[in-house]
């Protein structure tokens, strides 16, 4: 789908249009996850990775073990918001991954070392690029408000959770101050 195909009215609905990916093209990217193993091992289909479109974040694609299993994670979005770009390329990236490991085990070889870069070019990528440019929402992490004599002063999740259920104290850097929570909650 392109970007500008349709008129959005915010961008919560541009964001959840972006994070669903259409049965015909997650089934284009199994079949090409299949033809790209058939190509280079002559995997059978039952020796092929766990494949799911739940990555999130700024990757697009992910090649994962996991007691001994592998998994191949795709980012919706990111095939979403520009299918092109992604589309075979992304999905040859993480079979080279596992490709590498197949042949050569975890701890041998870098990651996007020269093993990795000869299958990619074996599997028709000359030019095999490690990361991508598109623009992909981010996770925001929580944050909840403390103050001191300096004033507000946000904390993560993490602090929070280290203050409420650990017990632990913050002073502030500059007033020297404990931090306490402001009546305001989390924002």
């Amino acid at each position: 789908m392109e970007r500008c195909q349709k008129d959005y009215k915010n961008a919560q609905e541009i964001q959840a249009s972006a994070r669903t990916l259409s049965p015909q093209k997650r089934k284009q990217i199994c079949d090409e996850v299949a033809r790209l193993y058939h190509l280079i091992e002559g995997t059978p289909d039952k020796d092929l990775p766990a494949i799911r479109f739940d990555l999130k974040g700024r990757a697009a694609g992910q090649w994962r073990l996991r007691k001994n299993a592998e998994t191949l994670r795709f980012n919706p979005e990111a095939f979403s918001l520009e299918w092109d770009q992604h589309f075979p390329e992304t999905v040859a990236h993480e079979v080279a991954h596992s490709l590498v490991y197949r042949a050569h085990g975890i701890r041998r070889v870098r990651p996007h070392g020269p093993e990795w870069k000869g299958l990619m070019r074996a599997l028709g990528f000359p030019n095999p690029s490690v990361t991508h440019a598109t623009a992909l929402t981010t996770r925001t992490m929580r944050q909840y408000d403390y103050v001191c004599g300096c004033g507000p002063q946000p904390l993560s999740a993490r602090r929070h959770f280290l203050i409420s259920k650990r017990g632990y104290r913050y002073q502030c850097r500059q007033c020297g101050q404990w931090l306490r929570r402001s009546g305001s909650g989390c924002s």
